[in-house]
């Protein structure tokens, strides 16, 4: 059995060589956020690595994933002792796993949600996190033109964006390139500029709202640069049709604090 062990004060990854290592690694997380990852080759009974993050005063949240052939499961425990993430640490050094129904099943909130044409979109197929924000029902339309999914440029763009994720994880950082190859010269509409060119204006408008809902839909957070490139394409597109569709996705999408790089 190898193991290797990543933290937040180095994350070029290391190979372990006795427990001492990790034992010394889970003492020096002293502020909040400080964390360590154990992986291990080959898994233990389908689990691949271990982690845990400092949430309070010698409190930690623990997960664990599990991977199978086409799938993998997680699960976390929150407000773990120190000397109780230190056994679990041990135990799964050792080669044993903790008890997994004494954690919750957190799998669904880390898993992506792509869109798949056989089932489409509903609320069974986004985050849950997306669920708790957007409750109108032409979030999940790939009809309805006031949507972000629903008109040809939203549809297309969350495909676009959805294969940009899974080519890989990194990319959850870098939608926002895929906003500014649209190359949106101004957000602001002006009717004397805009109006001949409106048609494809609303186009590339309605394709950022697309790709900032579907950061949200597969990962359940959206990036703030991402957050207010999709907030301004609302206001155009409201700007030009005046539809409380926008309204509404402007109301929903500013109650959601979005994710900072380096955080």
């Amino acid at each position: 059995m190898k193991f290797s062990i990543i933290t937040n004060r180095n994350e070029k990854e290391t190979n372990v060589k006795n427990f001492d290592n990790i034992e010394n690694e889970l003492h020096n997380c002293k502020k909040t956020d400080d964390f360590i990852i154990i992986n291990n080759t080959p898994a233990i009974d389908n689990a691949i690595y271990l982690q845990a993050i400092l949430t309070g005063k010698n409190k930690f949240t623990l997960e664990i994933r599990l991977e199978y052939e086409n799938d993998f499961s997680q699960y976390g425990i929150e407000e773990a002792s120190k000397s109780s993430c230190l056994e679990i640490f041990r135990n799964y050094f050792e080669g044993h796993l903790p008890d997994l129904n004494q954690w919750e099943d957190i799998t669904k909130y880390v898993k992506q949600h792509y869109y798949k044409t056989e089932v489409g979109l509903n609320q069974e197929t986004v985050h849950p996190s997306f669920n708790y924000y957007f409750k109108s029902d032409f979030y999940y339309s790939i009809s309805e033109f006031y949507s972000p999914f629903g008109n040809d440029a939203g549809f297309d763009a969350m495909m676009e964006a959805e294969s940009f994720l899974k080519n890989d994880d990194a990319n959850n950082f870098y939608l926002i390139q895929l906003i500014e190859e649209i190359n949106i010269e101004s957000y602001d509409y002006d009717e004397k500029r805009d109006n001949e060119n409106l048609h494809f204006l609303v186009h590339d408008h309605n394709a950022i709202v697309a790709i900032g809902f579907t950061n949200l839909k597969v990962n359940g957070f959206i990036m703030q640069d991402v957050k207010e490139k999709t907030l301004s394409s609302l206001r155009f597109l409201n700007q030009v049709q005046n539809h409380e569709n926008y309204q509404t996705m402007m109301e929903d999408l500013n109650k959601i604090e979005a994710e900072n790089y380096g955080e």
